[in-house]
């Protein structure tokens, strides 16, 4: 049982023969019910309980975006260096240097990533992913990983935000480290 004692004092003057105010129990305090961190929603019962969903977000929707290289990017960049993390044995750590559009395993598993296109300046619209223009602002590349011939993530790993849409698997991760511009052997 949770007990909640007041205290009541003024400063200076302790007298030890006026008796304390009896403990009250919790549910006994008059605190607005379920206000602030309670478990309980903030509406009144009588209320219909609100939307659960998030405003404008329609469950199991999904934008198809296309990806458009501008042509300031396209053939500006190779390859992109992705370090692959083992969650379970972190001496099997490796870094893989990946030519954009081609693909890599991942060792002991049946993943298969595959890389690219890279976009230097990451924008996302409502109807497109691409760049804004080639500099280095907002860097990401795009993966696809497959295990056993079943897509498990398909999205971009940003360098700036590797846990923002970061793939998520229960042994492996993939960040973004570096890349490579089309001109450097």
């Amino acid at each position: 049982m949770v007990a909640v004692t007041l205290l009541i004092g003024c400063g200076g003057s302790s007298d030890s023969d006026t008796p304390l105010p009896q403990a009250k129990k919790i549910s006994d305090v008059d605190v607005p019910k379920y206000e602030g961190s309670g478990s309980k929603p903030a509406y009144s019962e009588k209320q219909a309980a609100p939307d659960e969903t998030h405003p404008g977000v329609k469950e199991g929707v999904k934008i198809n975006r296309g990806i458009v290289v501008p042509q300031e990017v396209e053939g500006q960049w190779k390859a992109v260096k992705i370090m692959v993390r083992n969650k379970i044995d972190e001496s099997r750590n490796s870094m893989k240097t990946v030519s954009l559009g081609d693909s890599f395993e991942l060792d002991g598993s049946a993943i298969k990533v595959t890389v690219g296109p890279f976009m230097p300046n990451f924008v996302m619209t409502q109807k497109s992913y691409s760049s804004k223009g080639n500099e280095l602002t907002n860097p990401a590349v795009r993966l696809v990983v497959e295990e056993n011939g079943k897509t498990l993530f398909e999205g971009w790993a940003f360098a700036k935000y590797p846990t923002m849409y970061a793939f998520e698997h229960d042994e492996f991760a993939l960040q973004l480290m570096d890349y490579i511009p089309a001109d450097v052997s």
